[in-house]
This record gives C-alpha cells, structure tokens and sequence, in this order.
C-alpha cells in the first residue's frame, strides 16, 4: 500500500519556465502582432517565453511585415514606363532652307569684311579677289550682258538697240545681245545698248 500512496500522492508539475500564460504574455503577443518591432523588442530584452516561442514569433512577426510591405507599396510608381525621345525646350530650331546659318555664309561674311576695309582704304574689290575668282566674275558680267535683251527692226537691221523705240525708229523685234552679235549688228551710238567687249 505504501506504493500506492506514493504514486498517488505525486502530481503532474510543468517543466521549469511553463508557468500559465500570463497578462504579460499576452499583450507581448499582441504587441509583436500590432507593432512587430516593438513587440519583438520588448519580448527579446525581457525574455520571455522559451527560445522556440520567441522564434515562433519572430517568424510570424518577419512574415507579417513582408506581407504589409507588399500590400502597401505603390503599383502605379512601379509601373515601368517607356521614355519617348523629346527635343528639349533649350535646342535652337534648325533653320528653313532659306535662311541660312552662321557657319554657311562665314565664308561670304569674311569677304564683305574684307571688301569694305579695302574699299575705304581707297582699293576696289578686284585687289583682294584671286585669278579664280575674278575670271568667274568676268564670265557671270559676260553671262549677264549677252543675254540681256537689246532690239533691232525686222529687216535690213544694222544695229541694236536698249529700247523698243530709239529716236524716231521702233525696232519690233526682240534679241539677246548675243544673237545681236551673231547676227554682225553693231550697238546704236545714240541709246548705248550693253555691249561686251574683251
């Protein structure tokens, strides 16, 4: 019988630290559910519970916190957008085709510089311009008289004139001075059409 009273009067007694949950313990619950951080904080420095309830925790706390870091971040600032090529606002325009820009006419700006500095030194525009240039120039002066337009009578026409009326003779017909030429006609002395002479 004394076995028997041994074994009933022993009780059941909880490994050390599994005390009943206390007031405590539950709001350290609540608090590492509400604010993880400081919920976590707080049960880590005061140690409470075992080290596998405090992991518990810490894992449902780090779950919880990823879970409302996704569901509160922005979509529409993730949005990726494609960037669409923009002149910006401070680019000068490019120019019509008929204006012309700096760079172009450097060349023809130089050279009116030039010209106006040799002209009020007392020179003319022949001084400063090169074999090239003063040939092309005597052959657009060539050009431009003998195509300019000059008129003779219709027959027996020995001379040309600048107008169709030169004195009392009206010349009806009109020719360039280079068919004048051609033709052997010579310049009317009193009208002094253009003339090309070598």
């Amino acid at each position: 019988m004394n076995g028997r009273n041994k074994t009933t009067t022993q009780t059941l007694r909880r490994p050390s630290g599994q005390g009943p949950m206390t007031g405590r313990g539950i709001a350290i619950i609540l608090l590492t559910l509400v604010l993880p951080p400081v919920g976590l904080l707080v049960m880590w420095q005061r140690g409470m519970f075992q080290a596998r309830g405090r992991m518990l925790l810490t894992t449902l706390a780090t779950v919880e916190m990823a879970v409302l870091g996704v569901l509160l971040t922005p979509r529409a600032e993730l949005a990726s957008q494609t960037p669409l090529p923009v002149a910006p606002v401070a680019v000068t325009q490019a120019p019509a085709e008929e204006n012309l820009t700096a760079l172009y006419n450097i060349e023809s700006l130089l050279y009116e510089q030039q010209l106006a500095q040799v002209i009020a030194e007392g020179g003319e525009e022949e001084d400063i311009m090169t074999d090239d240039q003063l040939e092309a120039k005597k052959a657009a002066e060539r050009e431009e008289i003998l195509n300019t337009t000059v008129y003779a009578v219709f027959r027996n026409a020995s001379r040309y004139h600048a107008q169709m009326v030169c004195g009392t003779q009206s010349n009806g017909r009109a020719l360039t001075v280079r068919e004048a030429m051609l033709e052997a006609l010579s310049p009317c002395p009193d009208c002094n059409p253009p003339v090309w002479t070598e």
